[in-house]
């Protein structure tokens, strides 16, 4: 028999499992596609002037990895905190992290690339967009598998 108020939340569940799946294809794509273009930009020498890497677990295994630098572009000094696009503020492990830090050491030298229409903008790692392909594939998956599981879950919980 018909169940109209299960039918009616799990359509709505559907809805919101749709819409996060949308923000998360948007959000992935949106990384890349910052990530496409900043292979284009400009380039300019830079200096770090912070470099941390605050370890952020109990067990010691997760870190994440903060970083400032300064660069000028038309005699106008700039200052970003930007690496590789989505990666700032992400915890990775220890390991990982470490590498970034002494990759990039407060005081170091480093090549900066800059949007040329907007010098603001810039990241130490054109062409590198963190998570951008894990959002977009798992915003796919979620949008599709999503509402096709609530749809399969209700045909069950209609044939009892």
């Amino acid at each position: 028999m018909y169940d109209n108020k299960l039918y009616d939340n799990l359509k709505t569940l559907s809805l919101l499992i749709l819409a996060l799946s949308l923000v998360m294809i948007s959000y992935g794509c949106y990384l890349i596609r910052r990530a496409q273009q900043s292979e284009s930009w400009p380039t300019t020498a830079g200096k770090i002037t912070r470099s941390e890497m605050i370890i952020s677990d109990v067990d010691n295994d997760i870190a994440k990895f903060n970083i400032a630098y300064e660069f000028v572009v038309n005699e106008i000094r700039y200052t970003s905190d930007v690496y590789r696009f989505g990666a700032n503020g992400q915890a990775s492990s220890v390991s990982k992290i470490r590498e970034k830090h002494e990759q990039y050491p407060a005081g170091g030298n480093v090549v900066v690339a800059y949007n040329p229409d907007n010098p603001a903008d810039a990241v130490l790692e054109p062409g590198a967009a963190s998570y951008g392909h894990l959002f977009l594939v798992l915003g796919i998956g979620l949008g599709i598998l999503g509402p096709l599981i609530l749809r399969i879950k209700y045909w069950f919980l209609m044939k009892r």
